[in-house]
């Protein structure tokens, strides 16, 4: 994954704890302290929504029919999900941009 910033090209991967991502997805860059979004690509949301599924389904069953088995399957899915994504981000996302620059609000946008 590429982990440069759109405006000065510098490298954000080590990005520090004291910048956290909120809700809005949004960070600011380091160097330039231009806003970045984060540009997360379809395939990380559906292996995240897909680990997701299969942990809530195998612990809810675990739960609903008391099986001990079911609950091992649960973090088994929970581990390979875990796994899966670094996995995918080295190997198919490689050129895929992090961050993207935040467009600035057109003049349209404006209440008039």
């Amino acid at each position: 994954m590429d982990h440069r910033c759109p405006h000065c090209e510098r490298d954000l991967a080590r990005r520090r704890l004291s910048q956290p991502i909120i809700a809005r997805m949004e960070i600011e860059c380091r160097y330039c302290k231009r806003r970045l979004k984060v540009n997360v690509h379809r395939a990380e949301e559906a292996l995240i929504f897909a680990t997701l599924g299969g942990f809530l389904l195998c612990a809810g069953l675990g739960y609903a029919l008391d099986r001990q088995g079911l609950y091992a399957a649960a973090f088994v899915v929970a581990l390979l999900g875990a796994g899966a994504l670094p996995l995918a981000e080295h190997v198919w996302l490689r050129t895929w941009p992090r961050y993207v620059p935040i467009e600035p609000p057109s003049v349209r946008d404006f209440p008039t």
